[in-house]
Order: structure tokens, then C-alpha cells, then sequence
């Protein structure tokens, strides 16, 4: 078997041994809302690539996860899930995908070595650490409802096509980018950071959707390069949206 969805299991309490299905794949648990323990064997599925928990009210914990092959974690409105599950050695070698959402106990994710990751979809109190090369091959970053994050770490985001910042009240200040370059950014989003007072000097060379909503204390609009303003292609340019956003004096300071 490579496959397994336990989706809507109305009446399951526990994730039984899974030593007996060495093959997984993918393990997809859904709206299991009487589920409460979850076997230590889910954590030694080598071949694991896939692994979802979502609206799993109940799981107060996950245990220890090593699993060398795992392209995709979720973790999604499991509100009574205390902390991130430890994985084995920090190293999530392969890991393209990264969610946590909703999981409103967890206040912290790990140190994690992350060399792979693709997309980051987050919904925490602080922003995980993570070790260099973290962002080389990010291309869509999320973060969203973190009502207590002041700050972003700087990161290198030469892939980045896509970057949502929504509803981050207490974000004071635009994630640092190394050497400003977001060359290949094609949607840049941000909403209801109520704190956030500015943007830096940004490279936008591919951008095709702006957005700026309910940001009370920007003061002033991204200063982009002077190239960014000589090569703006309207045609790329899609849509551009600018509203709540009362401090604003000008688009270009």
C-alpha cells in the first residue's frame, strides 16, 4: 500500500502500528475529530513523501518524525496540538512543502535544516530558525494571523514568486532581503499588518500583482530601484491595489 487517507474517520481514537505498511507513501489524516494518539511507527515510514494532519481537534502530540523521504508536512487546525513534532537530526533534506496553519498551541517551530523547501504556509507567534541556505529554492511564502511576530530574519529569495503577508498585527518591519533582489516575484501581498510603517529599497523586475490593505502605519511606499521603474513592462503589471492604508502620503518618496 501506498496510499492511505483515514479522512472523516468519525469514530477513530488512535492511529494504530503502521510498521506493517513499510511502503507509504502519503498518510492522510482529515476531520478525525475523536482522534487522540497517534503510533510512534508513523515517525519511521522511510518512504513516506506525504503527510497531512488537518482538523484534527483533539491530537495533543505527534511523536518524534524520521523520515528521510518526506516531500510535504501539514499541520492544519489541529487546535489542541501542543508543539511541532521533534524531527529526527533537524534535517528535512527533501522537504519541499511546509505548512502549519491554525494550530493555535504551537508557538514554535525548531531549528530545521530545510534545504529543499519550495513553499512556507505559517500561522505562528514567531518566525522558526532556520540554518543557511533556507530560501534558495523558496518560491512561495506565506505568512499569515502570526498577531504577535515583530519580525521576519533576513533571507536570500532569488526564486520567490510569491509573498503574502496577511494579518500580522504586531509585524513592525518588511522581512529583510538580501541585497533587495526579488527578480522573479510575481505577487506581493500585504494585509492587515497593522504595525508595519515601511518597505525597502526592493528589485521587482517580474512583478504582476500588488497589494497593500488595511496597513494603518505605512508611511511610505516600497522605494524600488531606479531600473525597476525604467524596465516596468505594463503589460506585466496586472492589478494594483492600495486601500486602508491612511499614513500613505506618496508612492514614491
Amino acid at each position: 500500500m501506498r496510499v492511505l487517507n483515514l479522512d472523516r474517520s468519525d469514530h477513530l481514537a488512535q492511529i494504530p502500528d503502521l510498521f506493517g505498511l513499510p511502503n507509504l507513501e502519503q498518510f492522510s489524516i482529515q476531520n478525525c475529530n475523536q482522534l487522540i494518539t497517534i503510533d510512534k511507527s508513523v515517525g519511521y515510514l522511510h518512504k513516506l513523501k506525504i503527510l497531512r494532519f488537518i482538523s484534527c481537534t483533539k491530537i495533543q502530540s505527534v511523536p518524534p518524525l524520521s523520515l528521510a523521504s518526506l516531500e510535504e508536512l501539514e499541520f492544519s487546525y489541529c487546535y489542541s496540538l501542543e508543539s511541532f513534532p521533534l524531527m529526527v537530526n533537524e534535517f528535512v533534506g527533501k522537504l519541499k512543502t511546509l505548512r502549519v496553519i491554525g494550530c493555535t498551541e504551537i508557538k514554535i517551530i525548531p531549528s530545521l535544516i530545510l534545504p529543499s523547501l519550495e513553499e512556507l504556509d505559517l500561522s505562528l507567534e514567531s518566525f522558526p530558525h532556520v540554518v543557511d541556505g533556507f530560501g534558495d529554492k523558496l518560491k512561495t511564502m506565506i505568512v499569515r494571523d502570526c498577531i504577535k511576530l515583530r519580525s521576519i530574519p533576513p533571507f536570500k529569495l532569488d526564486l520567490i514568486e510569491t509573498l503574502n503577508l496577511s494579518c500580522c498585527d504586531s509585524l513592525e518591519s518588511f522581512p529583510p532581503v538580501v541585497d533587495g533582489f526579488l527578480g522573479k516575484l510575481k505577487t506581493l501581498n500585504v494585509n492587515s499588518c497593522r504595525d508595519l510603517r515601511s518597505i525597502p529599497r526592493l528589485k521587482l523586475d517580474s512583478l504582476e500583482e500588488l497589494a497593500f490593505r488595511y496597513c494603518y502605519s505605512l508611511e511610505r511606499f516600497p522605494l524600488v530601484v531606479a531600473s525597476f521603474l525604467e524596465n516596468l513592462k505594463p503589460y506585466l503589471l496586472k492589478v494594483v491595489t492600495i486601500s486602508e492604508v491612511y499614513q500613505l502620503s506618496s508612492w514614491i518618496p
